[in-house]
Protein backbone atom coordinates (compact mmCIF):
# COMPACT_ATOMS: atom_id res chain seq x y z
CA UNK A 1 0.00 0.00 0.00
CA UNK A 2 1.37 3.40 -0.97
CA UNK A 3 2.24 5.83 1.80
CA UNK A 4 0.18 8.95 2.28
CA UNK A 5 1.92 12.29 1.85
CA UNK A 6 2.06 12.99 5.59
CA UNK A 7 3.45 9.52 6.28
CA UNK A 8 6.25 9.93 3.75
CA UNK A 9 7.13 13.41 5.01
CA UNK A 10 7.28 12.25 8.63
CA UNK A 11 9.28 9.14 7.77
CA UNK A 12 11.85 11.08 5.75
CA UNK A 13 12.15 13.71 8.49
CA UNK A 14 12.81 10.91 10.99
CA UNK A 15 15.46 9.48 8.65
CA UNK A 16 17.15 12.90 8.56
CA UNK A 17 17.07 13.06 12.36
CA UNK A 18 18.47 9.53 12.61
CA UNK A 19 21.35 10.38 10.27
CA UNK A 20 22.21 14.01 11.05
CA UNK A 21 20.80 15.11 14.44
CA UNK A 22 23.00 15.35 17.53
CA UNK A 23 20.03 14.70 19.83
CA UNK A 24 19.99 18.20 21.36
CA UNK A 25 17.30 20.86 21.21
CA UNK A 26 16.59 22.96 19.42
CA UNK A 27 17.42 20.91 16.34
CA UNK A 28 20.30 22.64 14.52
CA UNK A 29 18.54 22.98 11.19
CA UNK A 30 21.26 25.01 9.43
CA UNK A 31 23.90 22.42 10.40
CA UNK A 32 21.69 19.58 9.17
CA UNK A 33 20.92 21.44 5.95
CA UNK A 34 24.63 21.93 5.21
CA UNK A 35 25.38 18.28 6.04
CA UNK A 36 22.73 17.25 3.50
CA UNK A 37 24.28 19.41 0.79
CA UNK A 38 21.94 22.41 0.98
CA UNK A 39 23.76 25.64 1.83
CA UNK A 40 21.47 27.98 3.81
CA UNK A 41 21.55 31.75 3.39
CA UNK A 42 19.72 34.67 4.94
CA UNK A 43 18.85 37.39 2.45
CA UNK A 44 16.47 40.20 1.71
CA UNK A 45 13.97 38.40 -0.54
CA UNK A 46 11.31 39.87 -2.82
CA UNK A 47 8.16 41.16 -1.12
CA UNK A 48 5.91 38.35 0.06
CA UNK A 49 8.61 35.64 -0.18
CA UNK A 50 9.63 33.89 3.07
CA UNK A 51 12.09 31.43 1.59
CA UNK A 52 13.24 29.48 -1.42
CA UNK A 53 15.32 26.51 -2.42
CA UNK A 54 17.22 26.29 -5.71
CA UNK A 55 18.96 23.28 -7.23
CA UNK A 56 20.60 23.24 -10.65
CA UNK A 57 22.20 20.21 -12.32
CA UNK A 58 25.73 19.46 -11.12
CA UNK A 59 25.56 22.31 -8.58
CA UNK A 60 24.97 22.21 -4.83
CA UNK A 61 21.53 23.25 -3.64
CA UNK A 62 20.99 26.59 -1.91
CA UNK A 63 18.19 27.68 0.40
CA UNK A 64 17.31 31.25 1.30
CA UNK A 65 15.24 32.64 4.14
CA UNK A 66 14.04 36.21 4.62
CA UNK A 67 16.54 37.86 6.96
CA UNK A 68 14.02 40.28 8.49
CA UNK A 69 11.77 37.54 9.88
CA UNK A 70 11.98 36.21 13.44
CA UNK A 71 14.46 33.47 14.28
CA UNK A 72 11.67 30.95 14.87
CA UNK A 73 10.14 31.78 11.49
CA UNK A 74 13.52 31.52 9.73
CA UNK A 75 14.17 28.12 11.37
CA UNK A 76 10.80 26.76 10.26
CA UNK A 77 11.23 28.19 6.75
CA UNK A 78 14.70 26.62 6.48
CA UNK A 79 13.28 23.24 7.55
CA UNK A 80 10.38 23.72 5.11
CA UNK A 81 12.81 24.40 2.24
CA UNK A 82 14.79 21.30 3.22
CA UNK A 83 11.49 19.43 2.97
CA UNK A 84 11.10 20.61 -0.63
CA UNK A 85 14.67 19.50 -1.31
CA UNK A 86 14.06 16.03 0.15
CA UNK A 87 10.82 15.66 -1.77
CA UNK A 88 12.42 16.62 -5.08
CA UNK A 89 15.75 14.78 -4.68
CA UNK A 90 14.77 11.64 -2.74
CA UNK A 91 11.17 11.14 -3.84
CA UNK A 92 11.27 12.43 -7.42
CA UNK A 93 15.01 12.00 -8.22
CA UNK A 94 15.04 15.57 -9.57
CA UNK A 95 18.27 17.57 -10.02
CA UNK A 96 16.85 20.85 -11.36
CA UNK A 97 14.17 22.70 -9.40
CA UNK A 98 13.28 25.76 -7.39
CA UNK A 99 10.53 26.56 -4.93
CA UNK A 100 9.74 30.03 -3.62
CA UNK A 101 7.51 30.40 -0.56
CA UNK A 102 5.08 33.20 -1.30
CA UNK A 103 2.65 34.21 1.40
CA UNK A 104 -0.52 34.03 -0.66
CA UNK A 105 -3.88 33.16 0.90
CA UNK A 106 -5.43 30.07 -0.67
CA UNK A 107 -2.17 28.87 -2.28
CA UNK A 108 -1.50 25.55 -0.60
CA UNK A 109 -0.83 22.39 -2.58
CA UNK A 110 0.57 18.94 -1.79
CA UNK A 111 4.17 20.17 -2.19
CA UNK A 112 3.55 22.81 0.49
CA UNK A 113 1.76 20.31 2.73
CA UNK A 114 4.68 17.87 2.38
CA UNK A 115 7.26 20.55 3.21
CA UNK A 116 5.26 21.77 6.22
CA UNK A 117 4.75 18.25 7.57
CA UNK A 118 8.45 17.50 7.06
CA UNK A 119 9.51 20.73 8.81
CA UNK A 120 7.24 20.10 11.78
CA UNK A 121 8.49 16.53 12.15
CA UNK A 122 12.12 17.60 11.82
CA UNK A 123 12.04 20.50 14.28
CA UNK A 124 9.62 18.89 16.75
CA UNK A 125 10.45 15.17 16.78
CA UNK A 126 7.31 13.14 17.37
CA UNK A 127 8.32 11.16 20.45
CA UNK A 128 9.69 14.21 22.29
CA UNK A 129 6.73 16.39 21.29
CA UNK A 130 4.15 13.83 22.41
CA UNK A 131 6.02 13.19 25.68
CA UNK A 132 5.87 16.89 26.50
CA UNK A 133 2.13 16.96 25.77
CA UNK A 134 1.64 13.87 27.96
CA UNK A 135 3.54 15.62 30.77
CA UNK A 136 1.01 18.47 30.55
CA UNK A 137 3.52 21.00 29.27
CA UNK A 138 2.04 24.12 27.70
CA UNK A 139 2.41 24.84 24.00
CA UNK A 140 4.42 27.92 24.98
CA UNK A 141 6.95 25.69 26.81
CA UNK A 142 6.96 23.23 23.93
CA UNK A 143 7.55 25.96 21.34
CA UNK A 144 10.42 27.38 23.40
CA UNK A 145 12.11 23.97 23.78
CA UNK A 146 11.96 23.27 20.05
CA UNK A 147 12.82 26.82 18.93
CA UNK A 148 9.61 27.26 16.94
CA UNK A 149 6.71 29.67 17.03
CA UNK A 150 3.59 29.01 19.07
CA UNK A 151 1.69 28.68 15.77
CA UNK A 152 4.11 25.99 14.56
CA UNK A 153 3.72 24.04 17.82
CA UNK A 154 -0.06 24.37 17.62
CA UNK A 155 -0.10 23.12 14.03
CA UNK A 156 2.15 20.17 14.93
CA UNK A 157 -0.23 19.19 17.73
CA UNK A 158 -3.23 19.46 15.37
CA UNK A 159 -1.57 17.29 12.73
CA UNK A 160 -0.52 14.66 15.24
CA UNK A 161 -4.08 14.58 16.62
CA UNK A 162 -5.55 14.26 13.12
CA UNK A 163 -3.02 11.64 12.00
CA UNK A 164 -1.61 9.96 15.12
CA UNK A 165 1.64 8.02 14.93
CA UNK A 166 1.25 4.57 13.41
CA UNK A 167 1.87 1.73 15.82
CA UNK A 168 3.84 -1.16 14.35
Amino acid sequence: MAKLVWQDARERAQNVLDNYWDGRFPVKIATISRAMGVTPYQASLPAGVSGMVVKKPKEPARSYVESSESETRRRFTLAHELGHYVERVEVSDDDDFSFAEKREPGRYDLHEFYADEFAGALLMPEEHFLNMLDEGRSLIDIAAKFGVSLDAARKRRERLEKNPPQKD
